[in-house]
């Protein structure tokens, strides 16, 4: 069985989480941060849990934007708004190189595919 994946949807003062993978994966670098889901988790649980291991922040979930199979890299794919609660950038997740906060109206510069529809509308929505 393939594992899902959650992704967190971190926006805070109109900039937005993002981390950049040490390897590519497809043709990605900077994504959102998250992960698989541990057999012993919610979906809830893992997109917290994956935001604390690669970011270092405490944030919370606020809601499911939606679910696809990624057209580059075949996995599921569940997309959450999440809200930062407190905490500075810190990697320890020996995968990342990088996780910034950018501004929202410069997302297009770091990635290189289209953002998923529900995604798109939400972040529009925030800037």
């Amino acid at each position: 069985m393939i594992k899902k994946i959650v992704l967190g949807i971190v926006i805070y003062k109109k900039k937005i989480l993002i981390v950049r993978r040490k390897v590519k994966e497809g043709n990605l670098f900077w994504q959102f941060p998250g992960g698989e889901i541990e057999s012993n988790e919610t979906e809830e649980q893992a997109v917290i849990r994956e935001l604390k291991e690669e970011t270092g922040l405490s944030c919370k979930v606020n809601k499911l934007l939606g679910k696809r199979v990624h057209p580059h890299t075949n996995r599921e794919m569940l997309y959450f708004a999440c809200n930062f609660i407190s905490g500075e950038i810190l990697i320890s997740d020996e995968d990342l190189s990088e996780a910034k906060w950018v501004n929202i109206e410069n997302l297009n510069d770091y990635f290189t595919t289209d953002l998923y529809e529900p995604v798109k509308v939400y972040i529009n929505g925030n800037k």
